[in-house]
């Protein structure tokens, strides 16, 4: 079930959204709208980053990382 909600954005704001509808070839805006929060919904952020980085060198210093000669040996 869909939800309708009820958006104010200042002039040039509007003029952005429905610039980038037509150009981006979008069928509404409302559909430009929901592939940006799809799109946010899909962001990293920072702090994941930052999580993963430091569980990548727990891993490496406890001796659990591989070191590769090649691509290949990715295979």
């Amino acid at each position: 079930m869909r939800n309708i909600i009820s958006l104010s954005l200042p002039a040039s704001a509007t003029r952005f959204v429905e610039y980038q509808t037509k150009k981006r070839g979008f069928p509404s805006k409302s559909a430009y709208l929901r592939y940006l929060i799809d799109l946010e919904q899909d962001t990293i952020t920072e702090g994941d980053v930052a999580r993963y980085v430091e569980e990548a060198l727990r891993e490496h210093r406890a001796g659990k990382t591989k070191k590769l000669r090649s691509l290949r040996d990715l295979m």
